[in-house]
């Protein structure tokens, strides 16, 4: 087997904010040879393109420790503070950088920055509607970025799906990658990996979620680094007709929830009622089907719709106001009430990092939402933690670089690992499972209400064993026709990996705690789990769980005994 081979210095893999803030960052930082790969289209079809641009920066005006307590508390002190700090203080310098590159946030009649509260924070803001050119929202940094990418001398290479890492002599040596069009392998050398790739969403009902698929999970799982916060599964809410993106707004400017008798119930369960976060409002959802009161649910948006509500989500940029544009031509009136459910969004667990951006393994690190940062999801947050982690760890690759020696991969392993990463090809694709078959099954356990929403112990039991059977399955019996069946198979393995780390991860912790509740274990355990939950591939293939007690004594940000107030 022929198998091209690409040098580089740092190969990042992923292209979305992260990916791009590392590449750039690298290059200034002298990094000569920095390649860019990227499973669909390099910068433009990531979930950073998709998103609406929201996104937190802290400027000279604002107090950064104030910002820092209030990011800590609603992460439920389980953020890597250190991590966390450097990129609020720094988000102003990129914030300046992007305006240099031609990227502009509105105005306010004052003179300053268009801001809006955060939601899920109490004290911090964000900045909506980005421009570059002609786009408006996400889509406008991601062009503003990859231009500068192309000009900085980076390398592209798109529809290039990572099946496995490389490593010699206890470091990275690089990757091994499969055309997306033609199945061809192809071997990048590189001296350092950094992981940019997106969480996991399971390939479930939540709008443009389809390509989360976990890639940079398993990549670094498969190489027994540690991955935490694996059991925070992140449950939005939306339409099962339609996309929609923007259910926070829409509930906390006017929208409600209503139960299958059409009763406002949030109100029972919350005192913010309706503009409660998130996860309050899935698992107040699962609480009236287990009292008889739904399904089916409703949002009903009413008056506010037309009055607050469209004008904001057609003004953010992104995927929304494409989408909104689409419902009303094909007649979806959003003001009347729609039949709302719980949606799997995202796997907030991601790789354990230094302050560098570096994982367990030299040579290898992670940036972005393939990052271990904090369990929680809020307005604005995703955005600034991606571009932040992304510059950090580019320019912790570069300053690794300035020491680590040549890539040398071996050649035996890369044959090896081409043929197992194309076995799955049968041009008939005669006799084996279908991944569509296998995703399906993999939704019927993982999108238990019990086992994603309300977790009990029986329940996740019971779906880990249905996973691992799938799993051994799906590890020989997958088939496919062509290049996209044999992508779609590799996906699917790091999909169900990623549901094994979760379903572990939520056993391990008995508490609850933000996304993650247990039945038998209701309460918030500060006394016994302020700590991280780790899993890494053991030397005989197996999935080993530790817990990492969080170093809040070395933490600026401490919880603040009861009774008293921030």
């Amino acid at each position: 087997m022929t198998i091209d081979r690409v040098e580089a210095d740092l190969l990042i893999v992923g292209s979305g904010f992260a990916g791009l803030w590392a590449a750039i960052r690298a290059r200034e930082e002298g990094v000569e040879r920095v390649v860019l790969v990227d499973k669909a289209s390099i910068a433009m079809s990531s979930q950073s393109r998709l998103c609406a641009g929201a996104t937190i920066y802290c400027l000279p005006e604002d107090d950064a420790e104030v910002w820092l307590r209030d990011m800590v508390e609603a992460n439920g002190f389980l953020s890597r503070q250190p991590l966390l700090e450097e990129i609020l203080e720094s988000s102003g310098d990129r914030l300046r950088k992007l305006e240099e590159w031609g990227v502009r946030y509105p105005q306010d009649p004052a003179g300053g920055y268009l801001r809006i509260p955060s939601r899920g924070f109490r004290h911090v803001k964000m900045m909506v509607m980005p421009r570059f050119r002609e786009r408006v929202g996400g889509s406008a940094v991601a062009d503003a970025l990859r231009r500068r990418a192309i000009r900085g001398g980076i390398g592209r290479h798109p529809r290039m799906v990572v099946t496995d890492l490389l490593q010699r002599d206890g470091r990275v040596a690089g990757a091994l990658a499969l055309d997306r069009d033609t199945a061809e392998p192809r071997l990048f050398a590189a001296r350092a990996v950094l992981l940019a790739t997106a969480d996991c969403s399971f390939r479930g009902n939540y709008v443009c979620t389809d390509s989360t698929t976990g890639d940079g999970f398993r990549l670094a799982f498969d190489q027994g680094v540690r991955l935490s916060n694996m059991e925070f599964l992140c449950t939005n809410t939306g339409s099962p007709r339609f996309g929609f993106e923007g259910t926070g707004v829409a509930l906390k400017w006017g929208g409600r929830l209503l139960n299958a008798r059409h009763e406002s119930f949030m109100e029972n369960y919350h005192p913010d009622a309706n503009a409660a976060e998130i996860h309050e409002l899935v698992q107040a959802m699962v609480r009236e089907t287990r009292a008889g009161h739904g399904p089916p649910f409703y949002a009903e948006m009413g008056e506010a719709w037309q009055k607050r509500i469209r004008p904001a989500l057609a003004g953010i940029g992104g995927f929304m106001p494409i989408n909104l544009a689409k419902l009303e031509a094909e007649g979806v009136d959003l003001a009347r009430p729609q039949e709302w459910v719980p949606a799997v969004q995202s796997l907030r667990g991601g790789v354990r990092v230094g302050t560098d951006g570096q994982s367990d393994l030299p040579g290898l690190f992670a940036a972005g939402m393939a990052e271990a940062l904090d369990p929680g999801l809020f307005n604005g947050w995703s955005t600034m933690r991606a571009m932040g982690s992304g510059e950090r760890s580019g320019r912790g690759a570069a300053a690794y670089l300035r020491e680590a020696g040549p890539a040398r991969p071996r050649d035996d392993e890369v044959a090896g690992l081409a043929e197992r990463a194309t076995a799955a090809l049968r041009p008939d694709g005669a006799g084996g499972l279908r991944s569509d078959e296998v995703i399906e099954r993999m939704h019927r356990t993982m999108f238990r209400p019990d086992v994603s929403i309300l977790k009990s112990t029986k329940a996740l039991e019971q779906g880990l064993a249905e996973i691992e059977g799938i799993r051994v399955e799906a590890a020989h019996g997958l088939a496919a026709e062509d290049a996209h069946g044999l992508a779609k198979i590799h996906e699917t393995r790091s999909m169900l990996l990623s549901a094994e780390m979760c379903l572990r991860a939520s056993l391990a912790r008995c508490e609850s705690r933000g996304s993650h509740f247990r039945d038998e274990y209701p309460e918030t355990d500060n006394e016994g789990w302020l700590a991280w939950v780790n899993l890494w591939r053991s030397s005989e293939g197996g999935m080993e769980v530790e817990r990492e007690e969080v170093p809040l004594e070395s933490y600026p940000i401490q919880p603040q005994p009861e009774g008293s107030h921030a």
